[in-house]
Order: structure tokens, then C-alpha cells, then sequence
């Protein structure tokens, strides 16, 4: 990560806290719009984010935080995903960890990053493609570690 990547990082939280107070929002009433505490949107505006959720719920928080102060919900995610680990869409992390679990070590999954950041952010053509196929070797070998994850339990 270069020098100005690091600086935009860095900047991400202290901006949206100069516009939001250009438009005069108070974090009081962005919490009482929003019904997230005051607490996680300063922590937001710190680039804090040792007590906020991971995946899917901080995206959900930064749109909120971008529509109450109105700038653009979409860009702030896209921005935030960008920057920090908490909005990672990536899979990878989690399909490790599973295979770990389960003891796969030769794990073969690939789960790369859309060089574009406009338009559709669910993957472009990726995400007109048809499913994989359900064959019976699969969920046979699906059915055996469901077995053996429960025995274990």
C-alpha cells in the first residue's frame, strides 16, 4: 500500500465527519435516525473499528451513516470495503477457515476481486453465471462432513 493509498485510508473516517458536520448533523440525531449508538459512529469518524460487526452489518451501518449525512450510500461502501477489513465481500477468509476445520488442506478456491468498482459490484458477468452443477459425488461428500462436523460436537 503506497503513501497516498495509506493517506485516503486514513482520511476515510475524518472526511465523513467534516461533511457531516458542513450539513449540520449532530452524531446525536445521526444515532437517533439511524438507531446505532453514538459510540460506533465516532469510532467511525476515528477510523475505529474494534467494536463494530464484520461483513455484510458494517456495510449496512456505513450506508446508513452516508444516507443520514446524504452522500453517496453506494460510493461510502465501496470506499469502505477499499479500505478496511471489517466490509470485505470476499469469501476466502471464511472458506479457509472452514477447510481448516474440516481438515482440507488442499484447498483449491479463488475468490478474486472485480478490477471495477462501478456498476454492478456482485460481480458482472461472474454473476450471470450459471451455478455450479449439484452432482451426487458432492453432496455425498457434503453429507459425510455434516456426519462427521456433528459427531464431533
Amino acid at each position: 500500500m503506497g503513501l497516498s493509498a495509506m493517506s485516503q485510508r486514513e482520511a476515510f473516517g475524518p472526511n465523513l465527519r467534516r461533511i457531516r458536520l458542513q450539513r449540520g448533523v449532530s452524531l446525536q440525531q445521526l444515532a437517533t435516525a439511524t438507531k446505532v449508538s453514538e459510540t460506533l459512529w465516532a469510532g467511525l469518524e476515528r477510523n475505529d473499528f474494534s467494536r463494530w460487526p464484520n461483513g455484510i452489518f458494517a456495510r449496512a451501518y456505513v450506508r446508513e451513516y452516508a444516507k443520514a449525512i446524504g452522500v453517496d450510500p453506494e460510493a461510502t461502501v465501496d470506499e469502505f470495503c477499499r479500505w478496511f477489513p471489517n466490509g470485505d465481500r470476499r469469501a476466502l477468509p471464511i472458506i479457509k477457515e472452514q477447510a481448516a476445520i474440516v481438515g482440507h488442506s488442499d484447498l483449491q478456491w479463488q475468490d478474486p476481486v472485480p478490477a471495477a468498482t462501478t456498476g454492478d459490484r456482485r460481480g458482472g458477468d461472474a454473476a450471470a453465471a450459471p451455478p455450479p452443477a449439484v452432482t451426487k459425488k458432492s453432496t455425498g461428500a457434503f453429507s459425510t462432513l455434516v456426519r462427521r462436523v456433528l459427531s464431533r460436537a
